[in-house]
C-alpha cells in the first residue's frame, strides 16, 4: 500500500499551484516519508526480536554471538538510537515546513505577487506606484499596462473626450 501511495504523489507541482495547494502537496510528501520510516524502523525491531529470541537459540552453537544476551542488548540499544534519529531528522523536517516564519510568509508573499500581478496587467485603470529614491528627492514611477494603451482608441483617454 506503501507503494501505490507514493506513485500517487506526483513528484512536483505545477506551476500554478496555490500557496494552499504547495502546502497540502509539501504536507503529503512528508507524512508519507514519515510513514516510511516508521513501517522501516517497526520491521526491523520485529525482525531482531525473533532472530534474538528464536533463530539465536534454536540454531546456533554454545558460546555463539547469536546466544550472548549482551550482544542482543548492544544490537537493540543500538538499534533503538538509531530509529531515534531516523524520527528526529524527519520531525524536524516536519517542523521547519509547518512552522517555519519566513518559509511561510516568503509563500505567502508570492501568492501575493502573483495576483497582484495579475491585477496589474488586467486592469483597464492606469495604475502608477511611485518609489523615493535616494535622499535627494528622486522618484522612480512604474505605469501599468493600461497607461500605453490610452493612445489606441479604445482606452482611458477615450472615455474622457
Amino acid at each position: 500500500r506503501i507503494w501505490n501511495r507514493m506513485k500517487a504523489i506526483p513528484s512536483s507541482l505545477s506551476g500554478s499551484a496555490t500557496v494552499e495547494e504547495a502546502e497540502r502537496f509539501n504536507a503529503a510528501k512528508i507524512a508519507l516519508r514519515l510513514r516510511s520510516v516508521c513501517i522501516l524502523v517497526w520491521s526491523i525491531i520485529v525482525m531482531l526480536y525473533f532472530v534474538s529470541s528464536y533463530f539465536g537459540p534454536r540454531f546456533s552453537s554454545e558460546g555463539s554471538l547469536l546466544k550472548s544476551p549482551e550482544a542482543t542488548m548492544i544490537c537493540e540499544c543500538f538499534f533503538d538510537v538509531l530509529s531515534k534519529v531516523l524520527f528526529l531528522v524527519t520531525i524536524v523536517d516536519v517542523h521547519y515546513a509547518v512552522f517555519d516564519p519566513f518559509a511561510r510568509t516568503e509563500r505567502r508573499l508570492e501568492e501575493l505577487r502573483q495576483l497582484m500581478s495579475a491585477v496589474w496587467e488586467n486592469s483597464s485603470d492606469v495604475i502608477a506606484i511611485s518609489v523615493r529614491t535616494g535622499h535627494n528627492g528622486g522618484a522612480t514611477t512604474m505605469l501599468s499596462p493600461a497607461f500605453f494603451g490610452m493612445g489606441s482608441g479604445g482606452g482611458p483617454k477615450r472615455r474622457l473626450s
